[in-house]
């Protein structure tokens, strides 16, 4: 039932009810700040915010937004719970999660000053208006903000609906989610953020969805109508790039949002700007500030997901090729992954790459013997300390002896040092690399020196196990024989690598423009 406030005539009840009672004409009653001239316009749902209005109509109960910057999604999932907190005849709370305390507080000014902008008629007594509080007098209904970064968080609490906002930028986003996830229950929960990290908790929701229970909204920069120049500002001598034609083929651009592209990505840079305003996911997960894989390495590789299998091919084994593998060891107990990588030694291309969290060092190691098998008795690199002794132990003990050992005849011991050089290398190959599986492409655009380190990490709640394999499969190929390498494969042998090669380099020629 919908709360009506006494003061409304009788007669006018009806027509009350069906504005109060429906979100966007609710909304409609309020005004908001002009992003631009910073005056305060009558509220007009934007195309996020009609999403955002749509999927709550529809029924979600647990909305992640993944977004381009300054698109008011923020804005219109305040006004969901103001909403919902201005309708409730019932003592409920609502919450507004934010990373800081003066963000979070904030987060509530927009509601302050929507209390006034409702007719006189439908204006409410307020028992409590503070800087994280507003309280309705006459039903006790509140909305309040908090920090991601107390320990606490929602737990002493059970809001009926809460707004996780930037979420991808909070300390510890998994717990947080949890804490919000167990309070509201089967109330309404809606995350909000643009990306931070290729592989961080906030990038796993958006990638699993919906299959994890989440209903994905996205809001591209396309899509956002003040993304655009006017015909003033565009010279009558601008000339779309052969890279800026495929855009538009994409998304279906207008010449002035192209030019809006053109000068907002030559201000903070392409990598930036398909970060901040991304087109597409996988804009969205571009490359992290910092990271150790910069997007001049990666962003000409050509992708092949798993498909809901735990392996990717991307080329069956070769009868004149060698190849190499790295493994990297999880304990199985659904934590960390084992993988497998293969990588051919006549192309130095990765021809496969396996993953399992649940299963444990000493079946990955026959496992581990299946594939090398397969792939003309792979040489393996696995490391010997931590679960790698089990493995080695395994492999050993099925006879299989074709594996990297030092100079010294000894296995490969992860260090600080040798984790450096196995990166190192991996950085040195990935000029060559045309072809990755999407979840070691995400884990490389991730890995990050942190302030005070020397070797890059993934984020907190991240994994780098597929990028630890590949990097251990080409310190593997390293020291294979240059004769081996150049005699693994005839030169009249081709093969589907050879024409994704050519299909990047011909990518990048006609990138160029002509100098002529």
């Amino acid at each position: 039932m919908t709360f009506i406030p006494p003061r409304v005539p009788v007669h006018l009840v009806s027509k009350v009810v069906s504005v109060i009672g429906d979100l966007d004409t609710f909304a409609r009653l309020h005004r908001v700040q002009d992003k631009d001239t910073k005056k305060l316009v009558p509220f007009e749902p934007l195309p996020m915010q009609v999403k955002i209005f749509n999927a709550v109509n529809a029924g979600h109960n647990r909305i992640l937004v993944c977004k381009a910057r300054q698109v008011a999604a923020t804005t219109g999932a305040k006004m969901v719970l103001h909403h919902q907190t201005y309708a409730d005849q019932n003592e409920a709370m609502r919450a507004i999660v934010s990373m800081r305390d003066d963000s979070a507080t904030a987060l509530l000014d927009d509601p302050r000053r929507w209390l006034d902008d409702v007719p006189a008629l439908l204006r409410r007594p307020i028992k409590t208006k503070a800087r994280n509080r507003l309280v309705y007098a006459d039903t006790g209904a509140s909305l309040q903000s908090f920090t991601s970064r107390s320990t606490t968080g929602l737990r002493s609490f059970t809001p009926a609906a809460a707004l996780i906002s930037e979420a991808a930028f909070s300390p510890d986003l998994e717990e947080t989610i949890a804490q919000a996830d167990a309070a509201v229950g089967e109330g309404l929960l809606i995350v909000e953020s643009t990306a931070d990290n290729p592989a961080d908790y906030f990038s796993k929701l958006v990638r699993d969805a919906p299959h994890n229970g989440w209903f994905l909204i996205t809001m591209w920069w396309w899509e956002h109508p003040a993304y655009t120049s006017p015909d003033s500002e565009i010279p009558q001598d601008f000339n779309p790039t052969h890279g800026e034609i495929q855009l538009q083929q994409r998304y279906g651009l207008t010449r002035n949002q192209l030019h809006w592209r053109r000068k907002k990505s030559l201000s903070i840079g392409e990598s930036k700007f398909r970060r901040e305003y991304p087109g597409c996911l996988d804009d969205c997960f571009t490359q992290r500030a910092g990271g150790y894989f910069g997007d001049e390495l990666l962003s000409d590789v050509a992708i092949n997901d798993f498909q809901n299998k735990p392996y990717v091919e991307h080329e069956a084994p070769h009868p004149q090729d060698r190849y190499v593998m790295g493994v990297d060891l999880g304990g199985g107990v659904g934590g960390d992954y084992s993988v497998i990588s293969v990588v051919s030694v006549g192309t130095h291309q990765p021809v496969y790459v396996e993953r399992s969290n649940t299963v444990t060092p000493q079946q990955w190691a026959h496992r581990a013997i299946q594939v090398a098998s397969r792939y003309n008795n792979a040489m393996i690199l696995a490391e010997s300390n931590g679960h790698g002794h089990a493995f080695l132990l395994e492999v050993n003990n099925c006879g299989y002896r074709n594996q990297w050992l030092s100079v010294k005849g000894k296995p490969w011991v992860t260090t600080l040092q040798s984790k450096l050089d196995a990166f190192s290398t991996l950085r040195e190959a990935l000029q060559l690399v045309r072809i990755m599986d999407r979840a070691t492409h995400m884990e490389l655009r991730s890995l990050t020196i942190m302030p005070g380190k020397v070797a890059p990490e993934a984020p907190k709640g991240a994994h780098d196990d597929c990028a630890v394999a590949l990097a251990l499969a080409y310190r593997c190929l390293r020291d294979v024989p240059s004769v081996a390498r150049t005699a693994s494969m005839g030169a009249e042998v081709r093969t589907r690598i050879d024409d994704l090669i050519d299909a990047a380099r011909a990518k990048r020629i006609r990138s160029h423009s002509l100098p002529f």
